[in-house]
């Protein structure tokens, strides 16, 4: 059982004047199983200090044990300097730092055991073998010593019997050294077991190093080994010497006891085994290859104790080069090899695993160092050979009495490999009888059988090989072993043919062997095809013949299984300039690293990158502000965030300077010999010198050379002349002059003589054969049978949506002269409104003071806005990140998500600029309608600047590049303009293709002019009967916008129509003048008096005459009335005459003014409806007029997505070239 005695957190050091002073030494004892730290009050140690997140990590008690976890604090958590990733074991005395201000001490409880690396099971498993077998454990060692070597005072002997041995400067230490690089109080040795462990302590200003790589946690001493102080003191070197007799014997016995149990990385029930053969004296001397960049090289046998190494005669290695001092460094005999000891008088670096060596190291079977100088191609490598340790066992893995193992990069799995491209959880493998099956839990990069992808649990066959990340794990009847490649790729070309056409090959049948951690370049004529090599062999453009082969995996059929391993680096940078060192590794981290990746762990790789690179001073710094060869470096950086084997390079050293050059080469020889295979197109040849092997191709895609770079020398050499050799020494630069020179044969004739040269036997024939001996060279499988599920995604569609439209949104932020161009060019302008709005009015929609004719105009410009702004501000959105593009897809990336995040982004900036169209132009114009037309004006800019943007996405992805994106942008936007049937008449069925013709069409229905119109059914007669038609018959049909209602605003409120208002149109008709009385009627006369029948007779002729005179009395006055009557009635008919001329007269100017005002108005209203009719409503009908208005913004919408399908299938054409 495990003591649950309670630990505690002690604060060693808080930032002072903080928000807490007194938190200095105070402590916190653990008692609940989880504890959080932060400074949320709330949590279960409180810490108010700024630089502390709220939830900031997290202790986790487990089997009595406490592990630390980070909570994505913003600051980060490291645990003894070393940032933590996932769940970290505690230790007595580890440092836990809290950003860089505060930090607790952990302490175990009295009565905790020291943590072991094996499990309780484990040991009881042991245990009970070692009883089973009666065997005996070994008698007690001899306490362990501490050999402590200090430069310029000897070497002094410490005997180690003390549970804990403090080590410094300072005079209360178990051990004092007196030398400056060391700290007062610098190291501590624990009692691990029946060993120690070594630790540095927080107060410590050098770091340790062990085999070069600095300690960051504790270490577990084993015999033999050595620890050093670093120090950039040239000649101070102190190192420390752990002596442990009894423990070879001891580790020899316990292992012949134990069964073939697993044993666990971690103190859990995990069965992975984890233990170290005892080293034995080696039976053959090992071997120290020196080789001097442009000399052959050296081999010497190493059997003294002790052997010097420099340029001096007499040192016992010497070594021929001005960058070697003359004593430089001595090889000191240890107990199973050799250390060597980088002497003070060294002046260039001795350099190991890309590190360069401070004090000793300790020599390993395969160990290549190399002394380095700024001096072009100037190189000296010691390659280090012990055929005893050439063999290492493998690891075996086995299930014990487990049936189930899970494998991922969590330290809670069974088996645990921490690799970049590892899932947490990444895959299981169960025992089911006598037989295995593994399933894939749903990891990022996929699970392997056989370099075939797995989707369903598969069954395992003995001799199947199961890989995950850079591990492949090989089948056995009883057992896993378990193969780590990470130590560098074999490549294999086997017969590489590049037919671009019938008649034109530009790869001519090329075979090629990198082996591992080999630095190659590449390098020859122009046309040779440098970089179509490269690509073909990267499986970036395939070759259309032969095959490429990476550790055995097919390239071209299986090149999911490897593209984790292949890191390109093309041309052009693959790199946004606009955004700093970090956040472009950042986002890449995001894209390629698995989905289950912690913040935390993601920020320790891109660090680890960033130093690997010397780039950790410049990483909030932008890409733009930085040089050349930095830029590169972080074009780099981006494909080491992943650790690949492989690594290829194309022209990484353009445009440089040779200065950077020659650094850059040298970084590229320390990334090989970290355990990189690294292939460089360059066409500078003063530095390679430092690569391993070097290929020369001649013009045409012939191969003239492959191999070391100094025998290249010495086969070109012997094709000049004497003359030529007493004139200039041979140098790579004269190649190409021997090349170009016809008399010394063609293309063709120098890759038949390389053909029969012993390099290309030994460096090409001799590797291929021994591999793969029933493939012929010429292989002539055509390459494009590769694979159709090359494409996987380690990186779901939604996450790289949400990444990329992060990354966009970032670099739109950090390019201020750009965002700030772009967020002012649409309101400036929309603010030409403001100048057309005095020439055209400012109420063209008005009814009085309107304009039928410029009120469409004043909307159209608004349409154009949007697209030209729109258009313009994407035409380069993807074009100009093609080589970013094509990388980032050949790894992981999805067009869809890719092509959505710039939709997204221009979704947000249409939203931008549509405010600024609309709220101008409101503000120029009196528009009609209130706030349900500005909201609806508002989405139709919306859409028409989106359906803009997105055409300017268009013209980038047609674009074959950046400079040709304006012209194909200008060849969008006119056909959209003519089609937009604001300009001139254009059929609907032509006109429905332009996004520009809805919008305008919405604009028109949404402001309502011609709605009225629409209403009125008048309008829809045959334009013949329209015509024949009176005011009174318009009047009579009901007509609502036709006749003298024309004029009614609120029955038919045309813009301008108020213009054409007359008077009569309200006035009542003339009056008629009354009708003329009748005309008098002829009198009727008396009767005319008879005579008198007596004529004789006096009185009757008296009486007679007095009648007759009365008579004609009467009819004088009967005569004179009627006469005076027909005066009077011929002077009323004269009036009357005269009043109906003016009558007439007034009544045809009545209706002349009437029928003229009523003709203007319609003929405007005609006139504005032959030419935009088609994009009138009636909005009195709100039905009709909603479904008519979702419409046309449908129509933008599908436009879009027809833009957007377009570009999809584009970029996909693209993809495939």
């Amino acid at each position: 059982m495990v003591d649950q005695a309670n630990g505690k957190l002690r604060v060693i050091a808080a930032p002072q004047g903080g928000k807490a002073p007194e938190l200095q030494g105070q402590e916190f004892e653990l008692t609940a199983d989880e504890v959080i730290i932060g400074r949320d009050p709330a949590a279960d140690i409180a810490i108010p200090e700024k630089v502390v997140s709220r939830r900031h990590a997290r202790l986790t008690r487990k089997t009595g044990a406490y592990y630390l976890e980070d909570l994505g604090s913003s600051n980060g958590t490291f645990l003894n300097g070393k940032p933590v990733q996932g769940s970290m074991l505690l230790h007595d005395g580890d440092r836990i730092q809290l950003g860089t201000e505060i930090t607790l001490a952990y302490e175990e409880p009295a009565a905790s055991p020291v943590p072991t690396r094996l499990s309780q099971a484990t040991l009881a498993e042991v245990q009970r073998t070692l009883l089973e077998e009666d065997r005996q454990s070994p008698p007690p060692a001899a306490a362990p010593e501490l050999l402590v070597k200090v430069s310029g005072a000897g070497t002094q002997t410490y005997r180690l019997t003390r549970q804990q041995v403090s080590i410094g400067r300072s005079e209360d230490n178990d051990i004092v050294i007196p030398s400056q690089i060391v700290s007062r109080h610098h190291i501590r040795l624990e009692r691990a077991g029946e060993g120690y462990q070594v630790l540095a302590l927080p107060e410590a200003t050098n770091r340790l190093l062990y085999r070069g790589q600095p300690i960051a946690e504790r270490h577990v001493l084993h015999h033999g080994d050595e620890i050093q102080v670093d120090s950039a003191i040239s000649g101070m070197a102190v190192s420390l010497v752990y002596h442990a007799p009894g423990e070879v014997a001891q580790t020899v016995a316990a292992v012949a006891a134990a069964p073939l149990v697993a044993v666990p990385l971690q103190p859990t029930d995990k069965t992975m085994l984890d233990a170290s053969l005892p080293v034995e004296e080696p039976s053959v001397p090992p071997e120290l290859v020196v080789t001097v960049a442009g000399n052959p090289p050296q081999t010497y046998t190493l059997t003294k104790e002790r052997l010097s190494l420099g340029r001096a005669e007499d040192s016992d290695i010497t070594i021929p080069s001005r960058i070697v001092s003359r004593r430089h460094a001595h090889l000191e005999r240890l107990p199973g090899g050799y250390q060597i000891v980088v002497l003070p008088e060294a002046i260039n670096s001795l350099v190991v695993q890309g590190k360069p060596i401070t004090g000793s190291y300790r020599l390993q079977h395969g160990d290549i160092l190399r002394i380095d100088s700024a001096i072009p191609g100037m190189m000296v490598t010691l390659a280090y050979n012990s055929p005893s340790e050439a063999v290492q066992p493998a690891q075996t893995i086995t299930f014990g009495e487990k049936t189930l193992l899970t494998i991922g990069r969590d330290s809670a799995n069974d088996i645990c490999l921490n690799y970049p491209t590892v899932s947490r959880y990444h895959a299981q493998v169960e025992r089911v009888g006598r037989r295995y099956r593994v399933k894939d839990l749903h990891s990022s990069n996929g699970t392997f059988v056989n370099d075939q992808r797995i989707r369903a649990e598969t069954w395992l066959e003995p001799q199947d090989a199961l890989r995950i990340g850079p591990v492949r794990f090989l089948v056995g009847e009883e057992q896993f072993i378990q193969v780590e490649e990470t130590s560098g790729l074999r490549v294999e070309a086997l017969g590489l043919n590049k037919w671009v056409r019938k008649n034109l090959n530009i790869l001519e049948d090329i075979s090629l062997v990198f082996e591992p951690r080999e630095f190659v370049v590449v390098v020859g004529q122009s046309g040779g095809g440098k970089s179509t090599l490269v690509d073909a062999i990267a499986g970036y453009r395939p070759a259309t013949h032969g095959k490429v082969f990476v550790n055995g995996i097919d390239v071209y059929r299986n090149f999911d299984a490897i593209r984790n391993e292949i890191g390109f680096v093309p041309q052009r940078d693959i790199i946004h300039m606009e955004l700093t060192v970090y956040q472009a590794l950042d986002y890449a981290a995001r894209l390629r690293m698995p989905r289950d990746t912690s913040k935390a762990e993601r920020h320790a790789r891109i660090l680890e990158v960033l130093e690997d690179l010397d780039l950790t001073n410049r990483k909030d710094l932008q890409i733009s502000r930085l040089s050349g060869g930095q830029i590169k470096r972080v074009s780099i950086g981006v494909e080491l965030l992943t650790r690949p084997g492989l690594f290829f390079l194309d022209e990484p050293t353009s445009g440089l300077d040779p200065g950077t050059e020659t650094a850059f080469m040298h970084l590229m020889r320390r990334l090989a010999d970290q355990g990189r295979t690294i292939v460089v197109v360059t066409h500078a040849t003063k530095n390679v010198m430092l690569a391993d092997k070097v290929v020369f191709l001649a013009r045409g895609g012939y191969l003239a050379w492959f191999g070391p770079p100094n025998e290249a020398l010495d086969y070109f050499d012997q094709y000049r002349t004497d003359r030529e050799r007493l004139s200039q020494d041979m140098e790579f630069d004269q190649i190409y002059a021997i090349l170009d020179d016809p008399s010394k044969g063609g293309a063709q004739e120098w890759a038949q003589r390389f053909q029969q040269h012993s390099a290309n036997q030994a460096y090409i024939t001799t590797p291929l054969q021994t591999r793969h001996q029933s493939m012929p060279l010429a292989a002539t499988a055509k390459a494009g049978e590769k694979s159709k599920a090359r494409r996987r995604t380690r990186v779901s569609s939604l996450r790289q949506f949400a990444i990329l439209s992060g990354r966009n949104l970032k670099i739109l932020t950090r390019d201020r002269s750009s965002l700030v161009l772009m967020l002012m060019a649409a309101p400036l302008v929309a603010l030409l409104d403001f100048v057309i709005a005095p020439l055209m009015g400012k109420a063209t929609f008005d009814y009085m003071t309107g304009s039928p004719s410029d009120a469409p105009v004043t909307l159209f410009l608004m349409t154009i806005y949007a697209l030209l702004v729109g258009g313009l501000s994407q035409m380069r959105e993807i074009v100009k990140e093609g080589d970013i593009y094509r990388r980032e897809r050949l790894v992981n990336l999805q067009i869809f998500p890719y092509i959505s995040s710039k939709i997204w982004v221009a979704a947000l900036l249409a939203l931008y600029q549509a405010v600024c169209y609309t709220v101008i132009h409101y503000l120029a114009f009196d528009m009609p309608g209130g706030a349900p037309e500005f909201f609806a004006i508002y989405i139709t800019m919306v859409l028409a600047t989106m359906a803009g943007m997105v055409g300017g996405l268009l013209a980038s992805a047609l674009a074959p590049n950046a400079s040709s994106a304006p012209l194909i942008m200008i060849l969008l936007i006119v056909p959209l303009i003519v089609l937009s049937g604001a300009l001139a008449p254009v059929p609907s069925s032509v006109s429905a293709v332009a996004s520009t013709r809805w919008a305008f069409q919405s604009l028109l229905g949404i402001t309502g002019m011609g709605s009225d119109v629409e209403a009125d059914p008048c309008w829809k007669l045959p334009e013949v009967v329209r015509d024949e038609m009176s005011l009174d018959d318009k009047e009579a049909a009901g007509c609502t916008c036709m006749g003298v209602i024309v004029f009614d605003p609120q029955s038919c409120n045309f813009p301008g129509n108020g213009q054409f208002y007359t008077a009569e149109i309200d006035q009542p008709p003339p009056t008629e003048p009354p009708p003329l009385g009748e005309k008098p009627a002829e009198p009727v006369l008396p009767p005319t008096p008879e005579p008198p029948a007596d004529t004789t007779s006096t009185v009757d002729l008296i009486q007679y005459f007095n009648s007759l005179q009365s008579y004609m009395d009467d009819v004088e006055f009967i005569q004179t009335d009627y006469k005076n009557q027909m005066s009077l009635y011929e002077s009323e008919a004269n009036v009357y005459q005269e009043e109906m001329i003016s009558y007439q007269e007034a009544k045809t100017e009545w209706e002349i003014a009437r029928n003229s005002a009523v003709q203007s108005a319609e003929g405007t209203i005609e006139g504005t409806r032959q030419e935009f009719g088609w994009a009138w409503v009636n909005k009195h009908d709100q039905d009709s007029y909603r479904i008519w208005l979702l419409k046309t913004w449908l129509a933008q919408l599908g436009i879009i997505l027809a833009y957007f399908l377009i570009i999809l299938v584009l970029i996909k054409r693209k993809d495939a070239k």
